[in-house]
């Protein structure tokens, strides 16, 4: 304990004898929050604009470790009924698009981590088996791109893009969460307008990094 007191992990608190966590955390999470905010600021009008076009719910998620989470949801402006998504809440990764981008990068880095994941059944859609999710990853490797569709909750699916930092790493993913009965007919077109943002966004994310 003196160790991580000695080392900003814990702050000792000699009137009460109690801890608390230390200004080591602090600093990172204030370093967390400035990337958030960055990618906040370049993501917003496209997202906007996608979910007023297509008059669904769009969302661009964040990968920290081996979690995946919203971190900015935009909502069409003259749509009666859209669907909320939950901002910074650990998305399953067998049962959402951005899930899915996520278990396929870890993955390809290590091919035994799907023995790590709990298939948690959300719905009867749920991907249950490990032979079935790796089927489907096989497909979200190939088309660089994910989908599910009633998979976390029912009459509900999501398309979501992938995109990568200069060294290879995912990084962000950018999704669009729509009625099924909607799917039909936007699914093609949403599909070319996320792969040119996150084509976009990629090259500027490039760019930064340099």
């Amino acid at each position: 304990i003196n160790t991580l007191v000695a080392n900003k992990l814990l702050i000792h608190d000699k009137t009460n004898n109690t801890y608390q966590l230390g200004y080591y955390f602090v600093e990172k999470a204030s370093v967390i929050q400035k990337r958030i905010q960055a990618y906040i600021n370049i993501f917003k009008p496209f997202m906007d604009k996608v979910a007023d076009q297509y008059h669904a719910s769009a969302s661009i998620q964040m990968i920290n470790q081996e979690s995946v989470f919203s971190i900015y949801c935009a909502y069409p402006k003259n749509a009666a009924y859209y669907i909320i998504i939950s901002e910074y809440t650990d998305l399953p990764k067998h049962a959402t698009s951005s899930g899915k981008l996520l278990l396929d990068a870890l993955y390809q880095k290590d091919s035994a981590y799907l023995n790590k994941v709990e298939l948690k059944q959300f719905t009867p859609n749920t991907i249950r088996t490990k032979k079935a999710l790796l089927k489907c990853l096989t497909e979200v490797h190939k088309n660089q791109f994910a989908q599910e569709i009633e998979e976390f909750a029912l009459d509900v699916g999501s398309l979501a893009v992938p995109i990568y930092d200069a060294q290879g790493d995912l990084v962000i993913t950018v999704s669009v969460t729509f009625f099924v009965k909607n799917m039909a007919g936007i699914k093609d077109k949403l599909l070319v307008e996320l792969k040119h943002i996150a084509s976009s966004i990629a090259i500027k994310l490039g760019a930064d990094s340099d």
